[in-house]
């Protein structure tokens, strides 16, 4: 059985681009996992590099996929920097397999964004990290730009994503010539989580919440957000005084 990884661009502390009140590690999170799940009909062991908003080094991420003898790599990303529509890359030096795969996928996502009203921008080329230092064919795909009003009001809609999702498995499964399911679905296999990721089960914003339960603090905190000496006193000295 052939196996995908399917990567989340971002997380954690590095939260990719951002506009219109949107992070891109969010909506490349949501996607990926509406990917995987959208694969799950096919005969594939789907592996997600990242199952939380955890941060993940880009070597690390393409340490997952070789250490799975994955057969393909798939790093979704959403666009910023004023324009629009779709885009996809492979590395510079791709040989005519990466662009043989990377030219059905891309051409059966572009099919969806025309209906939508979106550009194809282009099948292009790059060398970034996990394009260029995964063992196998990867593909980097950029859906849409995250700064661009037009854009993100379709990103903001479940039922687009949805569809992108189908069209994007779709041409996962065309380009990998993989065989339908005849059994019950699998849900995706989660890479193995960093020693430096939080452990499972852990919930920043549950912590926080119980801070303020006990009135160690008084404000409503983000966990990404920082941390001032006077806050950490406060809390502190609150702390001694219980």
């Amino acid at each position: 059985m052939k196996k995908i990884v399917i990567d989340p661009g971002h997380g954690g502390e590095d939260p990719g681009a951002t506009g219109n009140g949107l992070k891109e590690k969010d909506l490349n999170f949501e996607l990926s996992k509406m990917v995987a799940v959208k694969l799950a009909v096919y005969e594939v062991n789907v592996i997600m590099t990242r199952t939380a908003d955890v941060e993940l080094g880009l070597y690390e991420r393409c340490e997952i996929a070789n250490d799975a003898s994955a057969d393909y790599f798939c790093s979704i990303h959403t666009n910023a920097g004023g324009g629009t529509g779709f885009e996809s890359f492979v590395y510079t030096g791709a040989g005519e397999h990466t662009e043989n795969i990377r030219g059905i996928l891309h051409d059966k996502v572009a099919v969806y964004y025309k209906r939508a009203g979106f550009v194809d921008r282009g099948k292009k080329q790059a060398n970034y990290v996990v394009l260029r230092e995964t063992d196998m064919p990867a593909v980097l795909l950029e859906n849409l730009f995250i700064d661009n009003q037009k854009d993100t009001t379709k990103l903001r809609d479940v039922s687009f994503l949805d569809e992108l999702a189908g069209a994007i498995a779709g041409g996962l499964a065309a380009a990998l010539d993989l065989p339908a399911r005849i059994d019950k679905p699998v849900p995706p296999t989660p890479a193995p989580i960093p020693t430096s990721a939080p452990t499972p089960g852990w919930d920043p914003a549950t912590e926080i919440a119980r801070l303020k339960a006990d009135g160690l603090i008084k404000s409503d905190h983000q966990p990404g957000d920082p941390v001032v000496w006077g806050e950490l006193a406060t809390v502190i000295n609150r702390l001694r005084s219980k």
